[in-house]
């Protein structure tokens, strides 16, 4: 079975099409002023920081917890496949028992 990625780097990329999606969906003019309010939106959502997020947009965040709540707005929760984000920007597969 092959292993989700989670990675700072795939979380950047989420986060990118995200606000990308958003801004398209419900700003009416596309632009920089959609993207930031998008950004805004979805950094509220998630319940981070403006450096944390800024971080995970950069694909710099390291803090695993900071990472699994970000991926969890995203709709996508690392723990469902028993998925531990690490600090060291890493993953690692828990024990399903």
């Amino acid at each position: 079975m092959m292993q989700p990625d989670f990675s700072p780097d795939m979380l950047k990329r989420f986060l990118r099409l995200r606000v990308d999606m958003m801004a398209r969906i419900s700003f009416p003019s596309h632009g920089r002023s959609a993207e930031k309010a998008a950004r805004a939106e979805l950094r509220e959502c998630c319940h981070v920081s403006r450096q944390e997020f800024w971080d995970a947009w950069q694909g710099l965040l390291k803090n695993g917890r900071t990472r699994a709540r970000i991926w969890t707005a995203l709709w996508v929760d690392p723990a469902e496949f028993n998925i531990l984000l690490t600090d060291d920007g890493g993953q690692e597969v828990r024990d399903a028992s």
